[in-house]
């Protein structure tokens, strides 16, 4: 049977324990962290404990700002692109993909800031 939301969020299986924030994609039908070349699916919501906890993800298609983590210190207004360990990162990658605008400043691993997607869908970096 088909489905549709019209809403930020939605909320899937996990396929094993997921960080809040953290970057997901759908492996298998259940959620998995997003990788350094993965477009991911949208951000935790929820955090996930163990295989098979439903959570809800805010969809990358979702009007306004989302909160993500961060893998490295970064500035203000400083490009992210993904990173592995469903993160972000300031350094584009051959395989990474741009991501959008931190809006807040990161200053180690692991910090959740806020980020503006990019308006024109997630861009693949060109290789160099």
């Amino acid at each position: 049977m088909s489905q549709y939301v019209e809403t930020a969020c939605k909320t899937f299986t996990a396929g094993a324990a997921i960080p809040l924030y953290a970057r997901v994609k759908l492996t298998a039908g259940k959620l998995a962290v997003a990788g350094l070349a993965d477009k991911e699916l949208g951000t935790a919501e929820q955090e996930a404990f163990a295989d098979g906890d439903v959570i809800a993800v805010r969809l990358r298609t979702a009007q306004g700002t989302c909160k993500m983590l961060a893998v490295e210190a970064l500035a203000v207004g400083a490009a992210v692109y993904t990173e592995a360990d469903g993160k972000v990162q300031d350094t584009a990658a051959e395989t990474s993909f741009l991501v959008g605008t931190a809006l807040e400043a990161a200053t180690a691993d692991g910090d959740v800031i806020e980020v503006l997607r990019n308006s024109h869908g997630d861009t693949a970096i060109p290789a160099a």
